[in-house]
């Protein structure tokens, strides 16, 4: 038996199945569909909306794909970082809206996997040591 999305925790993007992004993408269509028809179908907050609700269908299309490649290059694992932080952002103001639990599962991850993590400590360990510019000697 898996566990559901909402009960399991997220921790690395490699953690990501597709069942999380199509239950997070659910979510943000139901909730900017909600919003969508208080406003109705003219004017500039319309547009907005509409516009919207295409990036989260473009992300989470994005994701999708990205979570089907086996071993996924740097480039596509900070892409499914990315992706996966911009519907999570999305999503996370509407988890205080009526009924709904500002604790759900969808939790930010910052890296891929443990050694994403583990190299982007050194590197910030390396910053603070050296600064920003080496020395020039000058």
């Amino acid at each position: 038996m898996t566990t559901p999305p909402s009960e399991r925790p997220l921790i690395y993007a490699e953690d990501l199945r597709p069942e999380d992004v199509r239950a997070l993408e659910t979510f943000l269509n139901v909730q900017l569909g909600r919003v969508y028809k208080e406003v109705g179908e003219t004017g500039e907050t319309s547009l907005a909306m509409r516009s919207l609700l295409i990036l989260v269908c473009d992300s989470a299309e994005l994701l999708y794909t990205l979570l089907a490649v086996e071993r996924p290059r740097m480039w596509q694992r900070a892409a499914i970082v990315r992706e996966w932080q911009r519907l999570r952002s999305t999503a996370h103001e509407f988890n205080h809206c009526e009924g709904y639990d500002h604790d759900r599962w969808w939790n930010q991850v910052r890296h891929f996997d443990a050694s994403d993590e583990t190299c982007e400590q050194d590197r910030i360990r390396r910053f603070a040591d050296v600064g920003p510019y080496p020395e020039t000697g000058h």
